[in-house]
């Protein structure tokens, strides 16, 4: 990961039924899900469930415990069914989208986040959801369509923290830096304590090559929070770019060790080894790289890399 996205958005409810003992099942369930005392709140979930079987909120919440234990297909699969129950609610639509992004199935994900914009109670839920899916758009590399979404949202409301970090991105990926940069310096205008938009103004000057720049941001990002494992990989990069190794090793392998599943901060690993003639290590962090699912965030450069330097 190289810059900072921020979460999709869900709407929670009241447990409205018309049974109380439902209610104290549902009330139960999500004060142990708080405890991240998942399993048992699954269990009291669904007897609030087997009480009253036509709230659809108890079915949501049962999906969003079980995407805690299992991971999206079983959240999948019950917000399916609240649908079932409730097939003008925005919300359960949304939640299906949010787990079949989570999934890896973005056209699924993008369908159903355009049923919960057509449901959408008021305007600010409606572009919460098509905040929702220019991220998923964004996610299969589709960087006009979140462009044209993040667009849409930042009419409704033009000083949305989330809709401004999550679009410099997609203007950097586009070549159009210089609104990113604006993007995210007002950010920094309306709340000074957010890292975000530190360290994604740092990757976009180290982009411009304007390196210096870049490394004063990132020095910012950690002021806030100095154990951030994406600003010490994008750090290292610069220092890597300016052609001081050593202190790129020391901030991408401090980095991996604060997040070892980031692909990014391998391919970045792999580059300091390449220009320091250490073919086997760049390699193996390559194949790191891969197996993090570089090529699906990120696009085909590690494979190059790989084409090139590791025969």
């Amino acid at each position: 990961m190289k810059t900072y996205a921020l979460t999709l958005f869900m709407i929670f409810s009241t447990f409205f039924c018309f049974s109380q003992t439902a209610r104290e099942f549902a009330e139960m369930a999500a004060k142990k899900a708080e405890a991240k005392d998942y399993k048992y709140a699954l269990i009291m979930i669904d007897k609030a469930i087997a009480k009253n079987d036509t709230n659809q909120w108890y079915r949501l919440a049962k999906a969003d415990i079980e995407f805690k234990l299992y991971g999206p297909r079983e959240a999948i699969k019950t917000s399916l069914a609240a649908i079932a129950v409730n097939r003008k609610n925005s919300e359960c639509y949304n939640r299906a989208g949010m787990y079949y992004n989570s999934a890896g199935i973005n056209d699924s994900a993008v369908y159903f986040y355009n049923l919960a914009i057509k449901f959408a109670a008021n305007d600010t839920t409606k572009h919460m959801y098509i905040l929702n899916r220019g991220t998923a758009k964004n996610d299969v590399r589709d960087f006009d369509g979140a462009k044209a979404d993040y667009e849409i949202a930042l009419q409704f409301n033009p000083n949305d923290i989330a809709t401004l970090n999550n679009i410099a991105a997609i203007y950097s990926e586009l070549g159009m830096q210089q609104k990113g940069i604006a993007a995210l310096k007002k950010i920094i205008s309306i709340d000074k304590t957010f890292i975000g938009p530190y360290v994604n103004l740092g990757f976009i000057y180290s982009e411009l090559d304007s390196l210096d720049l870049s490394i004063s941001y990132f020095d910012k990002a950690l002021l806030i929070n100095a154990q951030d494992p994406l600003t010490y990989s994008n750090r290292g990069h610069v220092y890597y770019k300016k052609g001081n190794y050593n202190a790129a090793l020391k901030d991408i392998n401090y980095s991996i060790s604060l997040y070892p599943t980031n692909s990014y901060a391998y391919r970045n690993l792999a580059l300091v080894y390449i220009a320091t003639k250490k073919r086997s290590e760049a390699c193996d962090a390559l194949k790191y790289a891969v197996d993090y699912g570089f090529e699906k965030m990120y696009g085909d450069e590690v494979n190059e890399l790989i084409k090139k330097h590791c025969k």
